[in-house]
Parts: structure tokens; sequence; C-alpha cells
């Protein structure tokens, strides 16, 4: 068993995901890899015990949760939830005690996607999005988004105008637009009590991060 995740599945799936990252068509970004799915799942572990979902559900969807991996300026990038959720049942199937809730997992999967318009319609599929939309925040999320991308030849920020005052924002050329085209709108968008309170001290966090590149940018630097 996997001292991370109370489950006897937990051990099995856990090496099958590795094998099948390491065999991956595409090389995943630092954003993207074993790590960001492994806090996924605990922060899901989380949430799911403090919202009373059902545990094995929530860990098994942010567990495969980016079983499927395009890079984020590919065309299918916006469709790789669904393409996960529909490998979901096989891997259920073929992991012992996790087929009765393929179902389930597979819903929560197909639903956890900003870019892919996701809307849960469970609890659980709740609780696997908030907790991978956590992880677009704060700290971590700070890091993610500039490592997101470097995968894809981003710049940090538009050199004679990084907060977008007289241009329209475009995080596909710019990583600090990112912040303002998705990320500071994920906080108000949490689906459970408990990812709402975890979301606004990242929230917070991210927003210390940004008033500090505003004062170090100097001249270049505005308000929001």
């Amino acid at each position: 068993m996997d001292a991370a995740f109370p489950f006897p599945w937990s051990t099995p799936l856990l090496a099958r995901l590795r094998a099948h990252l390491a065999a991956e068509p595409y090389p995943r970004d630092a954003a993207h890899d074993l790590g960001h799915i492994l806090r996924v799942a605990r922060l899901a572990l989380r949430l799911a015990r403090e919202e009373g979902a059902d545990t094995e559900v929530c860990v098994a969807g942010a567990l495969l949760h980016d079983l499927v991996y395009r890079p984020k300026n590919h065309p299918e990038s916006p469709l790789t939830a669904q393409m996960a959720a529909d490998l979901v049942p096989c891997w259920c199937g073929e992991t012992a005690g996790l087929a009765s809730r393929a179902g389930a997992i597979a819903g929560a999967v197909a639903s956890h996607s900003w870019s892919g318009g996701g809307r849960p319609e469970s609890l659980e599929a709740a609780v696997v999005q908030d907790a991978d939309r956590l992880e677009a925040l704060g700290a971590v999320g700070v890091a993610r988004v500039f490592a997101t991308g470097a995968s894809f030849g981003a710049g940090l920020w538009h050199p004679e105008d990084p907060w977008a005052e007289d241009r329209p924002l475009d995080d596909k050329a710019w990583s600090l637009d990112h912040f303002e085209r998705k990320l500071l709108k994920l906080q108000a968008d949490m689906k459970t009590r408990s990812g709402r309170d975890l979301a606004n001290d990242r929230q917070r966090t991210m927003l210390t991060y940004l008033a500090a590149l505003r004062s170090e940018l100097g001249t270049f630097a505005s308000p929001l």
C-alpha cells in the first residue's frame, strides 16, 4: 500500500501510472508531471475527507485525471480530459478494487478541466476539479505557470507592457498574462467549501507575489 494513500489498489495503480508516463509520445512539462498528479491526489484526499465524499473515487480520479497529456499549445489540449476519461473504465477494470467505481471515476476525470469546460455532476467530481485547480494557485501555481509557458516558448512577460494595459492579453506569448486570463478567476469558481477555504489562502499568496513583481518591475508596474 502506498504510504500517501490508504487503499490496497494505490500501489499497483501508481506503478502502472509511472510506466504509462514513461512511455508517452509527448514529453510532459514540469507542471504536468508525476509530482503534479500526486499533489492533486493528496489534495483530493484531504477535500474528500472534509466534504464527506467517496475518498476512493476522488483519489483514483485525481491519479488518473491527466492520464492523457498534450502540450498546452497543442490543438488537442482541450480534449485531454475526455480522452483520459475514455481510458478510465479499462484502467479501473484491470485494477483490483476499482471496477465498481469506474463510472464515477470516469465522470470525475471528464469534468475536471478548465479548458474543456467541465461541469462536475457529483460531489466527487467537484472534489477532483477543486483539487486540480488548487494546484494552479499559490506558490505552486506561480511555479507551474512559468514552467508551462517555458515548455512552449512563451516569454515571462511583455518587455514594454507586462500588465497588458495597451495590448490584448496573450498567454501563449507571455506567461504573466495567464494570471489575468485564468488563474485569478479560479478562486471564485471553487465548488466545495473546503476548496474555497484553501483557494482563499492560495489566492492571497499569488496576489502577494504579483504585488512584489509590480514593485520590482518599477516604472512598468501598475495596479490591478
